[in-house]
């Protein structure tokens, strides 16, 4: 198989690294406009590459990933898809939610294959917790916090680069996408974009918060699930998870002391599955997706969700009310 990546920057290497250790496919080739990173490229993988879209499609690739800065998805992807090839691209699907329906609608309309790179779907912990959901009974709320170090990349908004991943995997988890939203964001270390940003989340009859900045000396990832009858705490990085239950979360209690005393810690179980790195799991995902082997995980019409519950966010941020979430 051949498969083009567009865009050869931080992501767009890990990428071009990734697809070419998967032995499925024979050939990797990468377009970007800048020479001097296509150097980098060459320097570290054996790929084909172009300064050009147009001649790099000439190379007939059966599937194309796009990794190129955010708001340059809708323009490239719709010229791959215009050109009738499957395509994946990287999360978010597009700046905004009026871009994303024109793209996935002309995806669906010309019958081809769009998915979205929303990789925490793909990590193995993050799959672990969606087939042990029944443990925890009824969900009622979510708490997530993805905490970074500052960059020197202009990667835009903490909502848009960070907060889209927590989003995006508690609707995976849940089965339903968030109605409203009440959210704060503030510029704390970035020069350009507001680095922290805090939002609540309310679907139907389940609440989530997620907590995103790029402003702390430590990197975190964790996500926790609280249900009827017990939680689970996930890491996305070490892809530790633990589900907790008691099979006295029923009981009525008549102070906090007495819950400590006769339900304590509760029984601890940690699932077994394989750690895996969730790019390699997405890239082997969506080449099942192109060779018709697996229905795609994340469509593009999932990730417009994932959009318009950021932009919702960022628009209460500024006018500091509530606002709903409308696809």
């Amino acid at each position: 198989m051949k498969v083009l990546i567009v865009g050869s920057g931080s992501m767009g290497r890990n990428h071009v690294r990734v697809y070419s250790e998967n032995h499925r496919v024979d050939e990797v080739i990468v377009v970007d406009n800048s020479s001097d990173s296509l150097e980098l490229v060459r320097k570290t993988q054996k790929t084909k590459t172009f300064t050009e879209l147009e001649k790099a499609l000439k190379e007939k690739p059966d599937c194309v990933v796009v990794a190129v800065p955010t708001k340059l998805h809708y323009e490239i992807a719709s010229k791959i898809v215009d050109a009738r090839i499957p395509v994946l691209v990287e999360k978010p699907i597009t700046e905004n939610s009026e871009d994303g329906k024109k793209l996935v609608e002309k995806a669906e309309k010309s019958k081809i294959l769009l998915l979205a790179g929303h990789i925490e779907r793909f990590n193995p912990a993050v799959q672990a917790l969606k087939r042990n959901l029944h443990l925890i009974g009824d969900l009622f709320y979510a708490s997530a916090h993805r905490f970074g170090v500052p960059t020197q990349r202009d990667v835009g908004s903490s909502f848009v680069d960070q907060a889209v991943h927590d989003i995006d995997v508690i609707s995976f988890l849940y089965g339903k996408h968030p109605k409203e939203v009440s959210a704060v964001e503030r510029k704390i270390v970035d020069a350009k974009s507001n680095d922290l940003c805090s939002a609540l989340f309310e679907f139907d009859g389940f609440t989530a918060t997620v907590e995103a900045n790029r402003v702390t000396p430590i990197k975190n990832r964790d996500l926790i699930v609280l249900g009827t009858k017990g939680a689970a705490k996930l890491d996305y990085i070490t892809q530790d998870l633990t589900i907790f239950t008691s099979d006295n979360m029923d009981t009525k209690f008549s102070t906090f002391d007495e819950i400590v005393l006769r339900v304590g810690r509760g029984t601890e179980v940690k699932p077994y599955f394989v750690k895996d790195e969730p790019l390699r799991v997405e890239a082997n995902h969506f080449l099942d997706c192109v060779e018709g082997k697996a229905v795609p995980m994340i469509s593009g019409r999932d990730a417009l969700y994932a959009v318009a519950a950021v932009q919702a966010g960022q628009k209460s941020a500024k006018e500091g009310r509530k606002e709903k979430i409308i696809v």
